[in-house]
This record gives structure tokens, C-alpha cells and sequence, in this order.
């Protein structure tokens, strides 16, 4: 059975219990990632700076395909992805939301979207993914990079980040493990500056027994409960509607952009 490509916004209906995960690490309790991560301690496993590449085209689809893995509608989320929707411009890829009917799981959306993931290309077990990006801004919209697993499966989940245009000085940062029956989650949101106003850098970093969270090189979270043991793939994606997002107002202005400079992976030496 294909199952929906999960979101925050679903996990944020889900049943927690965050009491038996670590809360918050206090800033200070453990040393701040670096900007630029350490080479004796990081070895780059995979890289896409949209920098390099040339404006006016996809993806390198060596990389990324350009589907939702499951193909199938999000809860409360109004978008089709369609793939002309993810496309460079100087210095970027651009994941474009616009007010446009596309086809999508059997019925016409009334809004287009743009997703990339590394679905069959690419998973990494444990290490730093890393993105650089500027979220969408507006009411409605909900630019996110999570990690699935691999076999496709519904859990477990990491969200590097996920960021609603309506709020754009919070940032939500989740986890989510289980099965069907006993689902359970860690999440929580942080101030920031306006994400949507400029370039900012999220991180997490994931070992056997731990999953960190930054966002600007500063940690803002981490969990021991729940840790995935698996190896997992990357999906990008920018989101109309849901949850986090809720729907788009008179004061959402389409075509809206989620930019992003790059995404890396690291492994620990």
C-alpha cells in the first residue's frame, strides 16, 4: 500500500512523547557546530552546490528525481508536484509554488509545486546533512528538508528543518518513530531571525545514539529517544497548505520560492 509522504505538519497531529526524549540541549552543553565542518572530522559523502550549475535548467538528475517517492496527496496540503516546478537560477535551485491546476494522485490541484529528493540515488546511515536555504515567505506555504528511510517506509522521520512562510521567525525541528500503532514523536519550534528575508544554514547531526540540531551552527535540540538505525534519503520540498502551514491568504503572493544554495552530506571519519 503506497503510504503519504509524511510531513510535519502530519507529525504535529501525531501522539507524542517528548517527556521520555532529551528536551532541549541548554546552549553551552555541547560544543556548536562550526560553519564550515571539520575536514579531519568530516568527509563529504554527497554535494550539490547550485552555485556552480547553470541557470534555466533542472536538477542534475544524477542527484535528485523530481517526484514525491509515494506520489499521493498530504494530508489537509493543496499541491501537486509537478517537475518543471524545481529549476536553477544563478546561484540557486529554486522550488517554485504558483497558483496553477496540475494533475496530481487522480484528481486537479489548484496549486503546483516543486520537490527533489534522493529517492534511489542516494541514503546515508548516521552523519551531517546540511542545507543552506531561504524559505518561502506567506501565509500557506512550508518550505522543509527531511530525511526518510530506506526501504520506503512511513517512519522513521528526521525533519533537518521545516519552516512556515506565515511564521517566518520560527523554525520547527522533529523526529518521528514507531509504527502505525505507536507512533511516537519529538519536535519543537525555536525563534530565529526571518527566515524568509535571507540565506540561513541548518544542520543536524545523527549517530547511533543521538540526533543534534542547528540552525546557524548554534544547537538548538537534541533527542536520544527513538534514534534510526537505518540508512535514509533526503527530500527537499516547498508545501501549499497543511498543518504547519495552514492555507494561503489574500496576502500570499504567488509565484512564492523556496531557494536553496546547497545541500551536503558528511560522514565521521
Amino acid at each position: 500500500m503506497r503510504r503519504p509522504l509524511l510531513s510535519l505538519a502530519s507529525l504535529l497531529l501525531a501522539v507524542s512523547a517528548p517527556a521520555t526524549a532529551q528536551k532541549a540541549a541548554p546552549r553551552g552543553t555541547r560544543q556548536d557546530a562550526p560553519a564550515t565542518p571539520d575536514p579531519a572530522i568530516w568527509e563529504l559523502t554527497f554535494a550539490d552546490d547550485f552555485s556552480a550549475a547553470p541557470a534555466g535548467t533542472g536538477p542534475d538528475l544524477t542527484k535528485w528525481t523530481l517526484h514525491d517517492p509515494w506520489g499521493t496527496a498530504r494530508p489537509r496540503e493543496l499541491q501537486g508536484y509537478a517537475p518543471d516546478a524545481a529549476q536553477r537560477t544563478p546561484g540557486l535551485l529554486r522550488l517554485t509554488a504558483s497558483r496553477a491546476a496540475v494533475a496530481y494522485d487522480g484528481r486537479t490541484r489548484d496549486y503546483r509545486s516543486g520537490i527533489v529528493s534522493t529517492f534511489g540515488l542516494f541514503s546515508q546511515a548516521f552523519g551531517r546533512f546540511e542545507i543552506r536555504c531561504r524559505i518561502a515567505a506567506g501565509a500557506g506555504l512550508a518550505s522543509s528538508l527531511r530525511l526518510l528511510p530506506v526501504p520506503l517506509a512511513q517512519l522513521p522521520e528526521i525533519d533537518v528543518f521545516a519552516a512556515s512562510g506565515g511564521e517566518p521567525s520560527k523554525v520547527h525541528f522533529a523526529h518521528q518513530w514507531g509504527n502505525e500503532q505507536t507512533t511516537r514523536s519529538f519536535y519543537d519550534s525555536y525563534p530565529a531571525p526571518d527566515l524568509s528575508a535571507g540565506f540561513h544554514t541548518f544542520a543536524v547531526e545523527w549517530d547511533k545514539t543521538s540526533i543534534a540540531w542547528f540552525l546557524d551552527g548554534k544547537l538548538t535540540m537534541r533527542s536520544t529517544e527513538g534514534v534510526p538505525q537505518q540508512a535514509m534519503f533526503l527530500v527537499a520540498d516547498l508545501a501549499v497548505g497543511g498543518v504547519l502551514a495552514g492555507v494561503p491568504d489574500e496576502r500570499t503572493s504567488f509565484p512564492a520560492s523556496f531557494d536553496i544554495e546547497y545541500i551536503r552530506v558528511y560522514r565521521r571519519r
